[in-house]
């Protein structure tokens, strides 16, 4: 095989496989993105995400994607993740948190 139709081939291949994983990949990363609040505060919390409502806070009014206000059965929870939203931490709101 000469260089120029080896490299060719190669790249081809290369093409080819990319375009078959693309939408793996792309599946991944919508899955990663997908982790909202609901989500965390449902894992961090003994409610379900369908239980969970975000409130309205100085968190979400400041634009803190990090923490928030949520309320669940009958229960107002004070919730902050990391960064990357991969994990939260709830406790039930007190008098002088920010959740009220």
């Amino acid at each position: 095989m000469r260089p120029a139709v080896r490299i060719h081939w190669i790249s081809s291949r290369f093409e080819m496989l990319a375009q078959r994983r693309l939408p793996i990949v792309l599946l991944v990363l919508l899955a990663a993105a997908c982790t909202g609040p609901e989500r965390l505060t449902a894992k961090a919390t003994p409610c379900t995400s369908k239980e969970v409502q975000i409130q309205s806070s100085e968190f979400s009014r400041n634009g803190s994607t990090t923490a928030w206000c949520a309320e669940c059965k009958g229960k107002v929870y004070q919730c902050a993740s990391n960064v990357e939203r991969t994990r939260a931490q709830c406790h039930v709101a007190g008098e002088n948190d920010i959740c009220k």
